[in-house]
């Protein structure tokens, strides 16, 4: 092998590995975005936690100041309410944001080249394949 073909190969090496590097820093190579019926049971699950959540808090903190200002059954059921209030709006919040994701569809990431744009880029350089 001469310098002028271990020089060429290495014009085509590098043409490779940045195709590769441009087709790994695509949209599949950022973060798997799961939509559809697949993720409908951990949206549906994530739901559920944050009414659960809201009645918990309210509970915890109405039985707290119940013990705290001696009112034993009155704190409990105020918060019992504003807690179960508070579970509902981030329910309706996260259904909205649910909502304005999937009429938007899944985020695919950057916009990338196409493979052919690329060989273009190679050849305009004087690297033929």
């Amino acid at each position: 092998m001469d310098e002028k073909d271990s020089e060429q190969a290495l014009n085509d090496l590098g043409a490779r590995l940045k195709i590769a590097r441009r087709a790994h820093q695509g949209p599949a190579s950022k973060k798997p975005v799961l939509r559809g019926e697949a993720s409908g049971f951990g949206q549906a699950m994530r739901v559920g936690a944050e009414l659960i959540s809201g009645l918990i808090v309210g509970v915890g903190l109405g039985w707290l100041l119940d013990d705290w200002l001696d009112t034993k059954p009155l704190m409990m059921i105020i918060f019992i309410f504003l807690g179960g209030a508070a579970g509902m709006l981030n329910v309706f919040r996260t259904s909205m944001r649910m909502a304005e994701d999937a009429k938007n569809g899944p985020h695919t990431g950057p916009e990338t080249e196409p493979l052919d744009a690329l060989d273009h880029d190679a050849k305009a350089d004087g690297r033929e394949k």
